[in-house]
């Protein structure tokens, strides 16, 4: 079975998005605790379609319509409890601190009328105004009037506000317009001239086309809800007869691409293959497939050691490939 999918988010920015004004004076620093495409990865980037529809700036599709920051994402909703601390990106004091609101663990998050839930502001001076949303109930740090210096702790990635996914929503301003940090500008379309991005070079911070969120085999059936909870709820299969599932979670893909599944038997020989099309734009994608003993022409599985692949192709290019081997029966 194939399921994709197409995360939102929602966020009440302080300020409108203004014209392509390069960015002066700033240097940023990491948004976040966490090491981008291990703990955590970027899934959308300031809309720079300025009008209807969305794009990131690098024309694809981690964006949607009027998103006027950078989403910084835990790989599922149970990353939550390891406390990963949103970090002041420049020194500057503090302006606005919300930290009120319920944890609401991403029920009801469109109906929520602060889509920013718990939050900090930071004045950076010159112009220069960053904001931290989605933090933890409680949890920021800090108080309106203290300085800051660049990494100092603010609060917590939780679940407040308007948020379906575990992500710190960071934005960053200048004169009341959205900078995207990652060309120096105001968006303008995605094909627009770019300025030099905000970020230190110490972050290591550049567009990510694509990421994987997970990849495995298990005997559980990898619905949407139980990916998007805990990875580690996806148990690895067991008995002579039960069915195996792979699951692939990715992040970015584009019309044209593909996935292939495969499973290989103890013998070394594929009893299973399926080939995915992607015929849309989609900023979260998921697919899986199941394979029981059947398909192997038997009534239950030879013991022994087996192992699934998957590949997925960009452009006509192989981009990403993961191999997982498990043993049945168990």
């Amino acid at each position: 079975m194939n399921t994709t999918i197409k995360a939102a988010a929602f966020s009440v920015a302080a300020y409108s998005i203004g014209f392509a004004t390069p960015a002066i004076a700033i240097e940023l620093g990491m948004p976040i605790a966490c090491v981008i495409g291990e703990t955590c990865m970027v899934q959308n980037y300031v809309d720079a379609d300025p009008g209807a529809g969305a794009r990131d700036f690098e024309c694809g599709p981690l964006a949607y319509d009027s998103h006027q920051g950078t989403d910084f994402r835990l790989r599922n909703r149970a990353e939550i409890a390891k406390g990963y601390d949103a970090l002041a990106t420049a020194p500057g004091q503090i302006v606005s601190v919300i930290n009120d609101q319920p944890d609401h663990g991403f029920m009801g998050a469109a109906d929520n009328p602060l889509g920013c839930g718990n939050a900090v502001m930071i004045n950076h001076g010159a112009g220069w105004v960053s904001q931290y949303c989605h933090l933890a109930q409680g949890s920021s740090t800090v108080r309106v009037g203290q300085t800051v210096q660049r990494g100092t702790p603010l609060g917590k990635i939780g679940s407040s506000g308007g948020t379906d996914f575990p992500h710190l929503h960071y934005a960053i301003r200048r004169f009341n317009a959205v900078v995207n940090p990652y060309t120096g500008v105001s968006p303008t379309g995605c094909e627009a001239p770019a300025a030099t991005p905000l970020w230190s070079a110490s972050t290591g911070l550049s567009y990510t086309a694509s990421a994987l969120f997970g990849f495995g085999v298990t005997g559980v059936f990898p619905s949407l809800e139980v990916v998007k909870q805990d990875h580690a709820l996806l148990t690895a299969p067991r008995g002579e007869t039960a069915p195996v599932y792979l699951w692939l979670h990715l992040l970015g893909v584009r019309a044209g691409d593909s996935a292939r599944f495969m499973v290989f038997g103890p013998d070394g020989r594929p009893f299973a293959s399926e080939l995915f099309d992607i015929t849309e734009d989609e900023t979260i994608y998921l697919a899986n497939i199941g394979v029981t003993p059947q398909d192997m022409r038997m009534d239950r599985w030879p013991a022994g050691e087996y192992s699934a692949r998957v590949a997925y192709y960009a452009n006509g290019k192989e981009a990403l490939r993961e191999t997982v081997t498990f043993s049945l029966p168990k």
